[in-house]
């Protein structure tokens, strides 16, 4: 049976987010998106992509990205493991990017999100040089590689968020793109 598809972008940012420095617990990199009641019905897929600049001191920090459904505190839909960085990098780039897709919906309802992240600037998934190779790791619902649903409440607003949890303040994390985008 036929079925009409379009693609939208529901949301963007018209100026950088957040600059990530001091906090070793998860912190908004941007301002929350407010999804309204219901609009998540089944099927439906939301686009989550982000872009944003990294640098490090001489150490080695950490870095945990998650997307989660009610805001900082939220139920986390999907997130990375953490990603150890290089030291020494000035401004270097990171990307994100999930689909969440609704698989049932209501009070209980659930979502299935997967992406990836990827950290530009000479690193690897476990730092052992600055060949310029990116890191790239899978973002699902429990960081690992074993997708999962989230149990959240759709019939309500609530809050998309995009956080980032550092191990040091040696680590500098500034979102600078994000849009969300309704796939169906």
């Amino acid at each position: 049976m036929s079925r009409q598809f379009f693609a939208e972008c529901n949301t963007w940012v018209t100026a950088s987010g957040a600059t990530l420095n001091t906090a070793t617990t998860d912190t908004i990199l941007f301002p929350n998106v407010t999804i309204p009641a219901n609009f998540m019905q089944d099927g439906r897929i939301l686009r989550v992509t982000a872009f944003g600049q990294w640098t490090t001191t001489a150490s080695t920090p950490t870095i945990v990205f998650s997307i989660k459904w009610g805001g900082v505190s939220g139920t986390v839909i999907c997130k990375t493991a953490a990603i150890t960085t290089v030291a020494s990098i000035t401004a270097a780039g990171w990307r994100l990017q999930a689909d969440l897709q609704t698989r049932s919906n209501g009070s209980t309802g659930t979502i299935m999100g997967n992406g990836d992240c990827m950290m530009f600037g000479g690193v690897a998934t476990t730092i052992s040089s600055a060949t310029g190779n990116a890191a790239v790791t899978p973002m699902m619902s429990g960081g690992t590689i074993t997708p999962a649903v989230a149990t959240c409440d759709l019939t309500a607003d609530t809050a998309l968020s995009i956080v980032g949890n550092i191990s040091t303040t040696a680590l500098t994390i500034i979102g600078l793109q994000y849009t969300v985008e309704s796939l169906n």
